[in-house]
């Protein structure tokens, strides 16, 4: 009786994962199709807007002399200037005090501890509220805020490639794809810098998506949403932006194009797994639909090759599909197009990656992602994320913050902060 069962379970389950991986790439290549259709008929800007680079810096950056570099030689024809904000204590601050100390549009800002702050947020999100309010200070055209990560190394013509879509009125905001290159060129390597991948893919598969590593919004659009409001009691950047401009119904361009690099630093696939489960918390926080629809499809194709893989060794070892020759190809087929769907994404990326070692990141990236849903399921609403352990209330404010990776207590309502402006 149970092996009857697999016939139609296993038919199933096959044509659901051909067809939800078929919509996904279908969705993405049409995006990107509308994207280069809409590029031969650029609008040639005469005025481009002011804009404001903030990129928050923690730790030793290995590549930050590149990144500073890279920022100081933007080919963008209109005046911009770039912040970096660096906690007070960090080993990062004397470094990129002296490679910005000759520049004329570059400055640094320092900052306390988010602990000693009334504000309850992310480190980072309590950063980059500074780097605006030392922004808005400096008086003088700001017309676009852009975001950066501490650790990207970004293309020349990021900054304009970021601010165009807004300046020429096709959208209020913008995110751009990463490519992580892994030095080893190892499976663990590619399987970090495929996640990647997916993550900027996300832009063009959800409408408002954002990606915190590179993303520029309007000035009067962050203002008018809002947005400091939120990021001074929530727990990450981009997810909350997004889940606020997607209410607000604001348009964010995907630009996909590789405009900004970084290298490999996850040395284990135990470590990779948290990360990947950092990420997804997120999700699951602030948009718990996707994160649901996107739990459902790792389950999906992790059931799809358990199968396959029951068929195919049944075969091998009794000589026969063990329900019939349909179900055991259909699933097998299905199985290849879930290792295959993955593996396409190498082919978006400028410099591609070896061969086998994104094969093999294709055929384990399913079950990584499945356990790092397991893992940010797990977590409940709690959160370690490098010096603190924040605990969210279920709205995804942050109820309480505490600077040990040990705290296992229940969150605990406090006073609401001080509202500041940013």
């Amino acid at each position: 009786m149970t092996v009857e069962l697999l016939l139609p379970i296993s038919s199933v389950v096959a044509l659901l994962a051909l067809a939800t991986n078929a919509a996904l790439w279908v969705r993405a290549l049409r995006r990107i199709r509308s994207w280069r259709k809409s590029r031969k008929t650029v609008v040639f800007l005469e005025d481009w807007p002011a804009a404001h680079v903030f990129v928050c810096l923690k730790g030793k950056l290995l590549h930050l002399p590149d990144s500073v570099r890279a920022l100081e030689e933007q080919d963008y024809r209109g005046s911009y200037r770039v912040t970096f904000i660096v906690e007070e204590d960090d080993p990062a601050r004397p470094a990129i005090e002296a490679l910005v100390a000759k520049s004329v549009r570059m400055d640094v800002k320092t900052v306390g501890a988010v602990t000693n702050s009334t504000y309850r947020c992310a480190q980072k999100n309590f950063n980059l509220l500074h780097g605006i309010e030392h922004a808005e200070s400096l008086g003088g055209p700001l017309e676009i805020y852009a975001f950066c990560d501490g650790d990207l190394v970004v293309t020349r013509g990021w900054l304009r490639e970021m601010v165009h879509p807004i300046a020429a009125g096709e959208s209020d905001g913008s995110t751009s794809f990463h490519f992580v290159e892994s030095p080893e060129r190892s499976v663990l390597g590619a399987l970090h810098g495929m996640a990647e991948t997916w993550q900027s893919l996300a832009a063009l598969l959800c409408r408002g998506a954002a990606w915190g590593g590179s993303m520029a919004i309007r000035r009067r659009v962050f203002h008018q949403v809002r947005l400091a409001d939120v990021w001074r009691e929530t727990v990450v950047d981009d997810m909350t932006m997004s889940k606020v401009i997607k209410a607000q119904r604001v348009r964010v361009a995907a630009v996909p194009q590789f405009l900004v690099t970084s290298k490999s630093e996850i040395t284990s696939y135990r470590g990779f797994v948290r990360w990947l489960g950092r990420q997804f918390f997120f999700v699951k926080i602030y948009s718990p639909f996707w994160y649901g629809m996107m739990g459902a499809q790792m389950m999906l194709n992790c059931i799809t090759l358990t199968f396959a893989s029951f068929h195919l060794t049944s075969l091998l070892i009794e000589g026969s599909w063990p329900a019939g020759p349909a179900a055991g190809i259909a699933t097998a087929v299905a199985a290849a197009g879930v290792v295959a769907s993955f593996y396409f994404s190498r082919f978006l990326i400028p410099e591609r990656p070896p061969f086998r070692a994104w094969v093999g990141a294709a055929l384990l990236v399913n079950a990584a992602s499945f356990l790092a849903c397991a893992d940010a399921t797990l977590r409940r609403r709690q959160l370690t994320w490098s010096d603190f352990t924040y605990f969210l209330e279920r709205d995804g404010r942050v109820a309480r913050i505490v600077g040990s990776r040990l705290a296992t207590s229940p969150p605990t309502p406090d006073a609401e902060p001080e509202r500041a402006i940013a």
